[in-house]
């Protein structure tokens, strides 16, 4: 069903939306701004959906500390065993991103269309840019939760309550969405860095098509041929790969030749964490990281950390194991000895993360690791003046996924494999800076792992694991917390708040039914 904006989307934190179109959009600084605030939405996927797929896939934990920290009503926990529901606020906060970021959008287009003072042409192109962040936006959702409200106009009165669509009729539109759009959305170009450009939109058409069958949609084309097609017209459009792998993820990474589709962030972003800024250091360093790292930030938090077994994949000459994640001894910058913590402990980051017998909660293997436990994300780095907000840019889309899409294709679509094997040794040759560690030949599974060493922290894991079969194992068996296996987890509940704002959605099959 196609509906108008409705009251199942929180408008509150949306300012433009609110204004009528002729008092908005009637000049260049409105314009843009009406643009960019289409462009910030972007910011909640990097803030919100880390945790979503990361601790949903094999990728990530957040682990109960020692003491109590970050059980939160045990919504992690549900998020690593997939004992989640509709109540778990993890997954109300990503379908609130999601919804509130679309409704923004086609509230800018609705004031966009209106405007008079740029051409027809100029028109077309900035409503196109903001139709492609709309695009990724209902991908998203696709993606999590499936069977979804479908909503692409804009009311400022009506209050309309549209029931859910169909994942194949949302694909559908997707496709035919995208395909309007690919050639009119802006070149890429570092003038539109930041905006949503050709490249993003085939990307993002590669994506449909390679996860279209473990999503369960039918098309009427071969899926795997399309994303060859679409991965192939990236690469012409003049991205290449960065020679120096870090570089992707330094403090100014805008500069990345490789970079597709960007959340673009500032060290003076300010607003809620999760919402407006970016806040990955205080996510996940302990609260002396700082004196080992040289960073002022020293309020962090001491939660996220990767699942033990996915660090262990990397081998120990991997330059990307070092450079994704940080662990070992901290050492006091400025003593030069071990960091202490308020417990009296070594600062010691160690791979494995293990529960303290006799802390399980009631019910539940799940108990309490040690404050120090689990190596921690260190991707991107971390500005020595960094307090509260990072300046750091999300490359959502970067040229090394589009290679590791297309080696994917060719393989499972019977194509080329001396290609598919040039392309992930290309990947290869980057990250070690040399050709030592080539493969002969790929298979399916080296495509996996070269994913999983290649993209660690970038928001892939759960939509990987969904494809590649491997959703239901996690990567902490340490833990003894046996994940919920059953299809229906392959799709999120759709939040009790959400039904309560919108009483004809439908809740996906296999969850409890909606309850007043």
């Amino acid at each position: 069903m196609l509906g108008g904006l409705t009251s199942c989307f929180n408008l509150d934190e949306t300012v433009y939306d609110k204004l009528p179109a002729e008092t908005f959009g009637q000049t260049e600084v409105e314009i843009n701004a009406l643009v960019g605030n289409a462009h910030n939405t972007m910011k909640r996927f990097a803030t919100t959906f880390m945790h979503t797929s990361e601790c949903a896939g094999s990728m990530a934990v957040v682990p109960t500390r020692l003491g109590g920290d970050w059980y939160d009503g045990g919504q992690y926990a549900e998020m690593y065993m997939h004992s989640w529901t509709g109540m778990t606020l993890r997954i109300r906060d990503s379908w609130d991103a999601a919804t509130e970021s679309i409704a923004t959008c086609n509230a800018a287009i609705d004031l966009l269309q209106n405007t008079t003072i740029l051409s027809d042409i100029d028109k077309e192109k900035k409503i196109a840019d903001v139709r492609g962040v709309r695009a990724f936006w209902i991908y998203v959702m696709m993606d999590y939760w499936g069977n979804i409200p479908l909503l692409v106009e804009y009311s400022a009165t009506d209050k309309v309550y549209p029931n859910n669509s169909s994942r194949q009729t949302v694909f559908d539109w997707l496709t035919t969405e995208l395909n309007e759009i690919k050639d009119i959305c802006p070149t890429v170009s570092t003038a539109n860095y930041g905006s949503f450009t050709q490249g993003a939109a085939y990307t993002l058409l590669a994506k449909l098509y390679l996860n279209a069958e473990a999503w369960g949609v039918t098309t009427s084309e071969n899926n795997y041929q399309k994303v060859v097609e679409y991965c192939d017209k990236v690469m012409s459009l003049g991205y290449t790969l960065e020679p120096n792998w870090k570089d992707n993820f330094s403090v100014n990474n805008q500069n990345s030749k490789e970079a597709i589709l960007a959340a673009t962030f500032s060290s003076a972003d300010t607003g809620s964490s999760g919402n407006t800024k970016w806040e990955l250091h205080n996510n996940t360093l302990h609260y002396k990281d700082y004196l080992a790292l040289g960073i002022d930030a020293a309020n962090t938090w001491n939660g996220i950390c990767a699942q033990p077994d996915y660090v262990k994949l990397f081998p120990e000459d991997d330059p990307r194991r070092e450079g994704s994640f940080l662990i070992g001894m901290m050492i006091d910058q400025t003593t030069g000895e071990p960091v202490i913590t308020d417990h009296g402990y070594e600062l010691n980051h160690t791979v494995d993360v293990t529960i303290i017998p006799g802390t399980e909660y009631a019910g539940s293997n799940w108990g309490a690791v040690n404050q120090h436990d689990g190596a921690r994300c260190f991707k991107w780095e971390f500005a020595t003046d960094l307090t509260t907000s990072m300046e750091n840019d999300f490359h959502i889309f970067r040229l090394a996924d589009v290679y590791l899409m297309k080696a994917e294709a060719l393989l499972r679509g019977g194509g080329n494999a001396g290609e598919a094997t040039t392309l992930v040794n290309a990947i290869r040759e980057r990250a070690y800076g040399n050709s030592d560690h080539d493969y002969s030949s790929v298979s399916l599974a080296d495509v996996q792992l070269e994913r999983r060493l290649e993209l660690a922290w970038e928001c892939y894991s759960r939509q990987d694991d969904i494809r590649f079969g491997c959703y239901d194992q996690g990567m902490w068996p340490e833990s003894n917390c046996a994940r919920l296996t059953g299809e229906h987890l392959k799709l999120m509940p759709i939040s009790q708040d959400a039904w309560q704002l919108n009483p004809n959605l439908t809740q996906n099959p296999g969850y409890a039914a909606f309850s007043n």
